[in-house]
């Protein structure tokens, strides 16, 4: 017997001990279907952001970022372009003061290029 669960924006199915997880993608409204595992239904039936996550997992075999890795990225693309912070000052808070007067050198020198290449 096939169940069916609905959570904000996303449906699981149930069949055979097998879950399947759908929900709309893209412009035309597509429904997409994934398979996923028990825990990550019960994860997926938690929350919003739970479901968020799983669903994230379910398309592309990746969890998404947490705030933290998404702040280490964006330090780290910083360090390589460190004219950035002089493009956008806000940037200059995401480092330690120490870190951050030897990224102001190289930001100020010749270093200030802020095109990858």
């Amino acid at each position: 017997m096939k169940k069916r669960y609905q959570g904000d924006g996303f449906d699981v199915t149930e069949e055979d001990g097998v879950y399947r997880m759908s929900w709309e993608q893209g412009p035309f409204g597509v429904i997409k279907e994934y398979e996923i595992s028990k825990e990550n239904f019960e994860k997926a039936m938690k929350s919003a952001e739970d479901a968020y996550e799983v669903s994230v997992y379910a398309a592309t075999g990746s969890w998404p970022s947490s705030e933290e890795e998404k702040l280490e990225e964006a330090r780290n693309l910083i360090r390589k372009l460190p004219g950035l912070l002089l493009k956008n000052p806000d940037n200059q808070k995401l480092f330690s003061q120490e870190e951050l007067e030897e990224l102001m050198k190289k930001a100020k020198g010749k270093d200030t290029n802020t095109h990858l290449s």
